[in-house]
């Protein structure tokens, strides 16, 4: 392909791809390619002019702009279908009287709500809708503001043949005239501004009697100053016998007066839904709910009631009784009801058909911040007052009106019954002396009571139907949950969270083996004594169906490993905002897990067993997440950081994890390769300086043991010698007056002399070891036990004395004896035989010479005999 070719193809593909993804002469406008077509997205760019768009968009979105005009003819694609022109600052349909959409004929809806499109003659001429016949959804709301009359040109409205849906303003004088009846397929009406005219008349939908869905709702109503209608006549609804669906709401001004009004009309209607809610003032006083304004309900076949947001905090007696049976959904909230004298619960049972009930948000009018409650006028409570009256049933005998009902005898038989032999059998084997009773319709599956002060407990309860699927008791006052929970077989999904209970029972959950989805966050658990415990194993033993497990924000330290031991099909484990400082579960066992979420917690790095636990979860595509946890980078969490790396893929943004080192934060992979350098240089540090302290200590031990060597061996063999010699019963106790250390060379003196005239002539008892020690017995051990059982040691000095190795130790050994047993005394004889070298005498022998007198054995025969006498005085000493 040569240059100029490449060149025209690429030109050529960059024009296609501008067509495929450009659907309007404004780049600034999203375009969406969808099978039938392109949708043109232009809104919130402050356009004044309609910009142009290629044939193939069928879907125009211009609202939020600044338009004045409606889009010029042309200058929409002639397939288009849908139009939304809302929230600009269009006054009129034409300018100059020519028809508009006379291009767009195949439009079928078209949006102009919140522009300046007033509801009068001269804005509504004749023909202007005469091109939108195949139109099905028109919303012209929120265009007509309250201070002047309007007029709704019937016969405008008429050449919209195909019109199923429309949403006006239906303020002062603007009404349904006989050219509506030709609009036979509208079916949905919806109108606003219906403050600006207070009442309805009971003619006011006349010519609209194909109407399936009326909304006449005020909750957007800014014009209504919030507040809404204040009357709606009786007969309103009657000739609308096609009506399904009706919302009333909003309108707080209009009360359970106007409320009544409208049920006596439903019989004649085919509602199935209908919606009256915050029909009084926030800050109003309470309401009652009388039999005779639900009555005319059971001629209907309703299946959905919305009275929330009405004040109510009673109720006349059996009005349950007046509940039609086809009735399957009931929205009570933001009333004024407690658990309570006032719950009527008995008469729940009424309700055969009901499958959900949400009683939530009670008592919130005490707690109330809205910026809009100062809308309803405080003369409204005198209002109140006086629909009260106009409703109040009986005129005469107030004793008629009663809030705490006695039942039929049969029927509370039938519930003592229930709450007797049912409760013994339903909760094995979980047993307690009394349970108490919670009764609701019979076949109900969904029951909501989210913030509506329920407290104080969860006690051994019995619930009077096992049809329950769905309890949701989130944000109450149930500071503990003890149970259990009976006869709810069938529950599947249960929300206790933000009680701030602080209490829990291992068995609370023991009888709902059916359980898939449990919430407990937004408590205190951890306070609970069960999660020290190993009793916190049977907290969820039979909750083999769970696959959704909430405990974050409890503040829980410490879970036991075989917590989920029995929950195998878990999916989502949520544990985050708490304080685990470790993870110590078993979840191997669950294939199915995909979440777990432990972040925000206080880990600093998992332990060996904490990371093997997980490792072995890892075969699954479970994902865990340990954000925001005080990861600490030290070189004991290497281990730890290695290992996340390796199994990265399971941690949930993991480039996102950090750890604080030396006043920086690094991403963990960084952190990890600082970690590995700085502590091997550390280790060898460790290593060596250990080596060295051992070294230290060696040598240190060494020199000491030298040092006292003769000192250690005195003491180990005279411990060892208790079982040696023992001292005779003498006067000292001593089992020989002296001992005799000689050299070898030297025993002549000893064996012959001393023995002739110590022993024969003078009766000493000498320890000479040629003859003394005890055979069998190390050397050693004979020379301490000997001095330690002499009165006086004698140290024959010469030589040979100094020069053998046995002589000295007998000479250290006699001087720890004199040290240690002796407290200092003077037991040591030195007895100097011949000449001896002066330089040869150890230190320890010559401080002894110096320290005492010592006895020179004399060389003429005549000293010898003075000297045997002095020597004996001495051993006597």
């Amino acid at each position: 392909m040569t240059y100029l070719e490449v060149t025209i193809f690429t030109i050529i593909c960059n024009i296609a791809m501008t067509y495929a993804f450009n659907c309007s002469s404004n780049s600034s406008c999203l375009c969406v390619n969808t099978p039938s077509g392109l949708i043109a997205d232009c809104s919130g760019l402050g356009l004044t002019k309609v910009p142009l768009f290629t044939d193939r968009v069928i879907s125009v979105n211009l609202s939020k702009n600044c338009l004045t005009t409606l889009p010029p003819e042309g200058s929409l694609p002639s397939k288009l279908k849908y139009l939304d022109l809302s929230i600009n600052m269009i006054r009129n349909f034409s300018t100059d009287g020519t028809l508009p959409f006379s291009t767009t004929k195949h439009m079928l809806s078209l949006n102009l709500s919140y522009n300046m499109i007033l509801l009068d003659r001269d804005t509504y001429f004749d023909g202007i809708f005469r091109n939108l016949r195949q139109l099905q959804h028109l919303d012209v709301s929120y265009n007509s503001l309250g201070n002047r009359s309007y007029y709704c040109p019937d016969e405008v409205f008429q050449e919209l043949q195909s019109l199923q849906r429309l949403h006006i303003d239906a303020v002062l004088n603007v009404s349904f005239g006989k050219g509506f009846l030709a609009l036979r397929q509208l079916t949905h009406l919806k109108l606003t501004g219906l403050a600006t005219r207070i009442t309805i008349p009971n003619n006011y939908f006349l010519h609209l009697p194909n109407l399936i869905s009326l909304d006449m709702s005020a909750q957007w109503d800014t014009q209504g100053l919030f507040t809404g209608l204040e009357h709606i006549e009786s007969g309103t609804f009657r000739r609308l016998a096609h009506l399904e669906i009706l919302d009333i709401s909003y309108n707080r001004k209009l009360g359970l007066c106007g409320f009544t009004n409208v049920t006596h009309d439903l019989p004649f209607t085919s509602i199935k839904i209908f919606k009256a809610q915050y029909l009084a003032c926030e800050r109003g006083g309470s309401t009652l709910l009388f039999n005779n304004d639900i009555k005319p309900l059971l001629n209907t076949n309703i299946e959905e009631l919305y009275i929330d947001g009405n004040n109510l905090d009673k109720t006349e007696a059996r009005i349950t009784l007046f509940i039609p049976k086809s009735l399957r959904y009931i929205s009570a909230t933001d009333n004024r009801w407690i658990v309570g004298p006032y719950s009527y619960y008995d008469m729940l049972m009424n309700l055969t058909n009901i499958k959900k009930i949400d009683l939530s948000f009670q008592n919130r009018h005490q707690m109330s911040q809205s910026v809009n409650s100062w809308k309803c006028d405080h003369i409204e409570s005198v209002a109140e007052i006086g629909c009260l009256c106009k409703r109040y049933p009986y005129k005469v005998n107030t004793h008629h009106l009663t809030f705490k009902p006695d039942l039929p005898f049969n029927q509370k038989s039938k519930l003592d019954n229930a709450n007797h032999s049912a409760t013994l059998h339903s909760c094995v084997p979980y047993f307690y002396p009394s349970f108490q009773l919670v009764i609701v319709p019979p076949n109900i599956e969904e029951i909501k009571m989210e913030s509506a002060r329920v407290g104080y407990s969860i006690p051994p309860l019995y619930i009077s139907t096992s049809a329950v699927k769905t309890l949701i008791l989130r944000n109450n006052q149930l500071y503990s949950f003890i149970g259990p929970m009976c006869n709810f077989t069938n529950l599947q999904f249960l929300d206790l969270s933000g009680n701030k209970a602080t209490d829990i029972s291992s068995y609370v959950f023991g009888a709902l083996p059916s359980l898939r989805h449990l919430a407990l966050d937004n408590n205190i658990l951890g306070n609970s004594k069960i999660f020290f415990t190993v009793d916190s194993k049977h907290l969820f033993e039979n909750q083999t169906n769970l696959a959704f497990l909430n405990i974050s924000s409890n503040s829980i330290s410490i879970l036991f490993q075989d917590l989920l031991l029995r929950s195998t099909y878990l999916k989502h484990i949520y544990l985050d905002h708490n304080l685990l400082v470790d993870w110590n579960v078993t979840i191997e066992h669950m294939k199915n897990l995909e979440i777990l979420d432990i972040s925000w917690n206080q880990i600093l790095y998992l332990s060996p067993n904490g990371m093997q636990l997980l490792d072995n979860s890892f075969t699954t595509n479970v994902s865990i997440n340990m954000l925001n946890n005080p990861l600490h980078c030290s070189c004991d969490s290497v281990t730890f950081f290695e290992w996340i790396q390796k199994h990265s893929k399971h941690f949930l943004h993991f480039k996102n994890y950090t750890c604080s080192y030396k006043g920086d934060i690094y991403e963990i992979n960084t952190a990890t390769m600082r970690l590995k350098k700085d502590c091997a240089s550390y280790i060898e540090v460790v290593v060596l300086s250990v080596i060295l302290i051992i070294t230290f200590i060696a040598v240190v031990c060494t020199l000491l043991v030298y040092r006292f060597r003769w000192k250690l061996r005195y003491l180990y063999y005279v411990m060892k010698g208790a079982y040696g010699y023992h001292r005779l019963e003498t006067e000292d106790h001593y089992q020989f007056d002296a001992f005799v250390s000689y050299a070898d060379s030297d025993r002549h003196f000893p064996k012959d002399e001393m023995v002739d005239y110590l022993e024969r002539q003078r009766n000493f008892r000498l320890c000479i070891h040629h003859r003394d020690f005890i055979a069998g017995c190390g050397i050693a051990e004979n020379i301490t036990n000997a001095i330690h059982n002499s009165r006086k040691v004698v140290c024959v000095l010469s030589e040979d004395f100094l020069k053998s190795e046995w002589c000295m130790y007998e000479f250290n050994i006699a001087l720890i004896e004199r040290t240690v047993a002796r407290q200092g005394q003077n037991m040591i004889i030195m007895l100097r035989l011949g000449r001896v070298n002066m330089k040869n005498i150890t230190t320890e022998i010559m401080y002894i010479l110096k320290e005492d007198t010592y006895i020179e054995y004399p060389e003429n025969e005549e000293d010898r005999r003075i000297f045997w006498e002095d020597f004996a005085e001495s051993l006597d000493s």
